[in-house]
């Protein structure tokens, strides 16, 4: 349903245009009105969303230039969002922990837990709570200079995108830069790699790079949601020490609109 009312709205904008005032880019692309119907699309979504529940396999370790990801530790986790009018509430529970394949204690485990929740923060990593259309939403687009590329695949070559080159005016950690993909076809978020426009350079620790990518699809019932969260920097910690990290999030078996208390959230609803 979802996707039929995203087509029969192209074809509204196609014939119908709102305004003679959008320009056209060399693509005859009207790119105003194809974000206008990426953000209708986003809306209808979140509207009809009120919870999202995953089953979560976290892996961490570093990158290798000839052997690509290597798993040092892994979490079973549950990941949860409620959706308010304005505002995303994200808890995330810790189930297992695994070191070097062998499943550790629930001592261990917790341990773990907190010394990830300290780097989440100290880092300023963003999690899937976060509404990666906000650089196109109307009251953000002054902070960016936004560029349509025209449409090409998304790097995993699944879908035919519209392509988005979104880069902040001015350096901060709030704001992104980065490459957007919107499916050609439902317009929503396929694909996106992307980076704060500014690093984390604090005493004891200083970021010096910090990729990320979200890859999202389609659920039996069309709506669009994570499928997987990747992120790998480098920086230097106290005393100069190199650090260099990575992890990759798969997001598996949504739960669509359950009951979920909102006492599970009272610790960390301000993530939005």
């Amino acid at each position: 349903m979802i996707r039929l009312i995203s087509v029969c709205s192209l074809l509204v904008v196609m014939f119908f245009p709102v305004s003679a005032a959008w320009a056209q880019n060399d693509s005859g692309i009207d790119t105003e009105a194809l974000i206008d119907r990426i953000l209708a699309v986003y809306s209808e979504q979140r509207d009809a969303l009120t919870t999202v529940t995953f089953d979560v396999v976290l892996s961490e370790g570093e990158m290798k230039d000839k052997e690509g990801f290597v798993e040092k530790e892994r979490f079973d986790k549950k990941v949860y969002l409620k959706f308010q009018p304005d505002t995303i509430w994200f808890h995330e529970e810790y189930l297992a922990y695994y070191k070097d394949g062998e499943q550790k204690s629930e001592k261990d485990l917790r341990n773990a837990e907190k010394d990830r929740r300290k780097k989440k923060e100290s880092r300023k990593s963003f999690d899937i709570s976060y509404p990666m259309v906000k650089p196109f939403q109307a009251e953000n687009r002054s902070l960016y200079d936004i560029t349509y590329e025209g449409t090409t695949e998304e790097p995993d070559g699944r879908y035919l995108c519209h392509v988005f080159s979104v880069k902040a005016k001015v350096d901060a950690d709030t704001l992104l830069n980065g490459t957007w993909y919107f499916d050609s076809e439902t317009f929503q978020l396929a694909h996106v790699d992307f980076s704060p426009a500014r690093l984390v350079k604090k005493t004891m620790f200083k970021l010096n790079e910090l990729d990320m990518s979200l890859v999202q699809g389609p659920n039996p019932d069309g709506y669009w949601l994570p499928e997987r969260f990747e992120i790998v920097g480098k920086g230097k910690a106290a005393f100069f020490v190199g650090v260099s990290f990575a992890g990759q999030a798969y997001y598996r078996n949504p739960i669509i609109n359950s009951p979920v208390p909102d006492s599970l959230f009272f610790e960390e609803e301000d993530n939005d």
